[in-house]
C-alpha cells in the first residue's frame, strides 16, 4: 500500500516537472517568459511577481532537470514491492540442495582410552616433563587435552604449561595425537593434539 502511494506521487511529480519543462522550453516569445504566456492562454491571471521575465523559463527548466535527477535517485533507492512467494504444490518434485554434512555429528568427541594411556606410560619416562600442545580454536581438541592432562597428573607426571598452535594460511593442520621429544629441550616430551581423526 505504501509503495503504491509513493509510486503514484512519483508519477505525479514527474508529470508536473515534464509539463513545466515543456512549457518553459516551447514558444517563440522573447519579451516575456513562455510559462507566463501559457498561463495567460489557460486563463490564469494572477501570476507571481517577476514570473513574466524571460529568465523564468531558464530557471524553471534548470530546476526541472534537477528534479528529474532527484526523482530518478528516489526511484533507485526505494525498494520495489516484491510479489509474495508461491508455495509449491504438495506433490511437486523440486530439487533441494543437500545440506553440508555436520562434522560434529560424524566425528564424536575423543576420550582418552587404554591404548593412549599405555603409549604414554611406555614412551614417556616420569623423569621428563610433559607439555601438551593443542590446535588453537578447536573446542573438541581442547576438551580432549584436559582429559590427557588429568591422566598425566594422576600418574604423577610433571605437566608444563599448555601450548596452542595454529597453522599458517593454506597449511594443513595435523590430525590425531602424537608424542615426540621437544627439539629445544630433551627433558620435555610434547603431546600434540590435532584434528579429530576418530570416526
Amino acid at each position: 500500500m505504501a509503495i503504491g502511494l509513493l509510486w503514484l506521487l512519483w508519477v505525479l511529480a514527474a508529470l508536473a516537472t515534464g509539463v513545466l519543462m515543456f512549457g518553459a522550453w516551447s514558444g517563440p516569445h522573447r519579451s516575456v517568459s513562455n510559462l507566463s504566456r501559457w498561463a495567460t492562454r489557460f486563463g490564469i491571471r494572477h501570476l507571481p511577481r517577476g514570473f513574466e521575465r524571460p529568465a523564468t523559463d531558464r530557471w524553471v527548466f534548470r530546476g526541472g532537470l534537477i528534479t528529474v535527477v532527484l526523482l530518478l535517485a528516489v526511484a533507485w533507492l526505494v525498494p520495489s514491492g516484491q510479489s509474495p512467494e508461491i508455495a509449491p504444490p504438495e506433490n511437486s518434485t523440486i530439487p533441494v540442495a543437500p545440506q553440508p554434512p555436520d562434522q560434529t555429528a560424524q566425528r564424536p568427541g575423543r576420550h582418552i582410552d587404554t591404548e593412549l594411556k599405555n603409549a604414554i606410560l611406555v614412551h614417556i619416562p616420569k623423569t621428563k616433563q610433559v607439555r601438551i600442545a593443542v590446535l588453537k580454536d578447536d573446542a573438541e581438541a581442547d576438551q580432549f587435552s584436559w582429559e590427557i592432562d588429568t591422566f598425566l597428573r594422576e600418574e604423577k607426571y610433571t605437566v608444563g604449561p599448555r601450548l596452542f598452535f595454529a597453522m599458517a594460511p593454506g597449511g594443513k593442520p595435523p590430525v590425531g595425537t602424537s608424542l615426540y621429544p621437544d627439539e629445544k629441550d630433551p627433558n620435555i616430551v610434547v603431546i600434540r593434539i590435532g584434528l579429530n581423526d576418530r570416526s
